[in-house]
């Protein structure tokens, strides 16, 4: 199983921080039978790696791109940090960031 990316899982708006957010799930890829399946985020998973995944969907073919959209997962990118940020932080990340 290869991570591919990230996405959201039970999507919910926050009326009160105005914040639209779910539960953080890594989207993996069997490379040998093509299996896709998303997995929740453990408490020892490297945050700094799945930040990385945000890069991920860039590089990834057109067939894997075609086989994840049909199954309506939706990767997110760089204008997800964000929130993938407060998913694994909290809203006051920012405050321990340089």
């Amino acid at each position: 199983m290869e991570p591919v990316g990230l996405v959201f899982k039970n999507i919910e708006y926050n009326p009160f921080t105005d914040n639209v957010g779910g539960e953080l799930m890594i989207v993996h890829l069997c490379l040998n039978c093509g299996k896709v399946s998303c997995n929740r985020i453990a408490g020892d998973d490297n945050s700094h790696v799945i930040t990385c995944l945000l890069e991920k969907p860039r590089s990834l073919s057109r067939e894997v791109t075609t086989r994840l959209v049909s199954r309506g997962i939706k990767l997110l990118t760089q204008d997800d940090k964000r929130g993938v940020l407060t998913s694994l932080f909290g809203y006051e990340y920012q405050k321990y960031s340089k």
